[in-house]
């Protein structure tokens, strides 16, 4: 019998963002066979160069999805009054600048599945799905997005099924993608103002 943690699927856990972390996140996007979606604040990461340029080239193998918050949007704003002030891109134009428009050009000419999203609601994690594994980011207060712990999941075993971990932070991504792909937002969310867009 396994022990509760055991069961869990919690593979690894990184103390925040580092080349640790980032090394471990660049791997498993190389190694994707299924899919990979990412969902974040800003994800400053994916506009670098290497990982703009391989998300493109894995685009053409597995679908490649990313959900980005608003630059623009009111809860960009309240989130980044959270924030010290040494936090980078809290300047939404210079963000767009820098990160979101040459990532939206890698994928509007990159040839691949490779769809970019903006939704404006707030968050309290990031999550990156890469095939089986789940990574979840925790944003906290006082703190910048990328000071927050970082926890590995994996989906579960074949007898078992997934996790109610895995399944927790997987129905978060099928709710964000539902709502990128209906024609018009249902509600409760339509009246709430809740946006899930196409960059």
């Amino acid at each position: 019998m396994l022990g509760h943690l055991e069961s869990s699927g919690l593979q690894d856990l990184f103390p925040l963002t580092n080349s640790d972390s980032k090394t471990d996140l660049i791997q498993r996007v190389r190694d994707a066979r299924s899919g990979i979606t990412m969902f974040g604040l800003t994800r400053n990461f994916y506009g670098t160069d290497e990982l703009r340029e391989l998300f493109v080239a894995k685009s053409h193998e597995v679908p490649v999805r990313v959900f980005i918050m608003d630059p623009f949007c009111e809860s960009r704003k309240d989130r980044y009054r959270l924030e010290p002030s040494e936090a980078a891109m809290e300047d939404p134009a210079r963000y767009m600048r820098e990160v979101l428009t040459p990532l939206a050009e890698a994928a509007r000419t990159g040839g691949g599945d490779f769809r970019i999203y903006l939704f404006n609601f707030p968050v309290s994690f990031a999550l990156e799905m890469v095939d089986d594994t789940m990574r979840v980011m925790l944003y906290g207060h006082g703190k910048r997005g990328t000071d927050g712990p970082i926890l590995v999941f994996d989906r579960g075993s074949a007898e078992t099924g997934p996790t109610p971990y895995w399944q927790y932070f997987e129905d978060q991504l099928a709710w964000i993608q539902r709502l990128a792909d209906a024609d018009e937002v249902p509600e409760p969310w339509r009246s709430k103002g809740i946006r899930v867009v196409p960059c």
